[in-house]
């Protein structure tokens, strides 16, 4: 963090355009972490410094989310851990997080869902991201939501890349651990290829950015 620019935290009231208690309520509510707030020694006794892009970005993100999700939310959302972290889908289309035709594609399967939790957002983002590719169809997209909402209700490691095959027109999903080696049929595509753990990541920085 040494070499990052840094921002006062005066400056960062003033660009931020927030007073500071509303700063130490995000603080307390654990939606900036504590190692953000750097203490430095000046002429006059101590100031407080923050990672300039790091600190306006989340200040940014907080103010867009704030009329969206709930404090509890957020604090879920802005956390390491998001196992109980929930959405109303009606609230998560508001986000803009992935395509209309992606949810499309997980209201088809799961129609009586209104309550999504990270791994209903996590497949969607997938698919989202896959639905891009040419080649790749929503029929696809169903196959591809239905395989990662069932293997994740069980496991909740995503070190495995996700393949997605077509034989003879036929298209078939796979969940590959890790870095493993498949050997496939002859005449046998892969139409599109994930990394779920690389995944989660970007959904997170885009969750809490």
């Amino acid at each position: 963090m040494a070499d990052e620019e840094l921002i006062s935290k005066k400056q960062l009231l003033r660009i931020a355009q927030i007073s500071y208690g509303t700063l130490y309520r995000w603080k307390r509510m654990n939606l900036i972490p504590e190692s953000w707030f750097i203490h430095k020694a000046t002429d006059i006794g101590q100031a407080t410094y923050f990672p300039r892009t790091k600190i306006l970005t989340r200040i940014d993100r907080i103010k867009e989310l704030k009329n969206e999700l709930t404090a509890e939310q957020m604090q879920e959302l802005f956390s390491a851990n998001v196992k109980s972290f929930k959405i109303p889908l009606k609230d998560f289309k508001s986000l803009e997080i992935v395509s209309k035709l992606s949810i499309t594609a997980f209201c088809a399967d799961y129609p009586e869902k209104d309550m999504l939790d990270f791994n209903d957002v996590f497949s969607m983002y997938v698919v989202d991201h896959l639905m891009k590719l040419n080649g790749f169809y929503l029929e696809d997209a169903k196959q591809v939501l239905k395989l990662l909402v069932k293997y994740l209700a069980v496991e909740a490691s995503k070190d495995y890349q996700l393949l997605l095959l077509r034989k003879m027109g036929v298209p078939m999903t796979v969940l590959v651990h890790g870095e493993d080696e498949i050997l496939l049929e002859d005449n046998t595509e892969i139409i599109a290829c994930a990394n779920l753990v690389e995944f989660e990541e970007a959904l997170k920085d885009r969750l809490i950015a």
